[in-house]
């Protein structure tokens, strides 16, 4: 009888990981949790025909990046990329897809000066800028980092440092992947396509 006593203990701990087990099974919600829900979200900044909101693109996937005009190499390598991955949509999905491009340097990026810089990489794509207060809040709600940086050989004295991500926000308007920039555009492309 001694010899039991460990006994009960042991069958209300496996009692309890069963029934633990269960309540989690019963009570799991039945979407899964969104990786980036605390990011992205909707916005208004100015293009060259005016204001323009991520939610104007309502059941389309759309494409962010945020550069600046002036940039010696990578925001045209991503541009490029991103012309790359609209071109080879099909025409029905091209129709569903628009890339954004958000200056960090409103400074420089006049509305025009973006208007014809994106336009060389893809007509798809909408320049965008604002205050810097408005780029600022963006740039929060895409946890974007972006600095100024002296540099003597740039024509105005400066560059601008800054994150290099493409982010690509779903139909519902909710950011469903940060695409980094080691991707090529078959895999951008396979991104697009999910959320279509």
């Amino acid at each position: 009888m001694k010899d039991a006593v460990w006994l009960k203990p042991a069958l209300i701990g496996v009692t309890a990981l069963i029934v633990g087990l269960v309540a989690g099974v019963w009570f799991s919600p039945t979407e899964p949790p969104r990786p980036y829900s605390n990011m992205g979200g909707d916005f208004t900044l100015s293009s060259v025909s005016g204001p323009v909101s991520l939610s104007d693109f309502e059941d389309k996937a759309v494409l962010v990046f945020f550069g600046y005009t002036h940039c010696p190499d990578v925001c045209p390598t991503e541009l490029v990329r991103m012309g790359h991955v609209l071109n080879n949509l099909t025409a029905s999905e091209r129709e569903q897809v628009r890339g954004l491009f958000v200056s960090i340097d409103p400074a420089r990026d006049t509305l025009q000066r973006i208007t014809e810089y994106v336009n060389f990489f893809h007509p798809s794509i909408i320049g965008l800028t604002g205050t810097n207060e408005q780029i600022h809040q963006v740039a929060q709600q895409y946890f974007v980092l972006y600095q100024k940086s002296e540099d003597s050989a740039s024509d105005s004295g400066y560059l601008m440092d800054h994150s290099i991500k493409t982010y690509l926000v779903g139909r519902d308007g909710r950011l469903a992947a940060v695409l980094a920039r080691e991707l090529d555009v078959s895999e951008v492309l396979e991104a697009v396509r999910r959320v279509l």
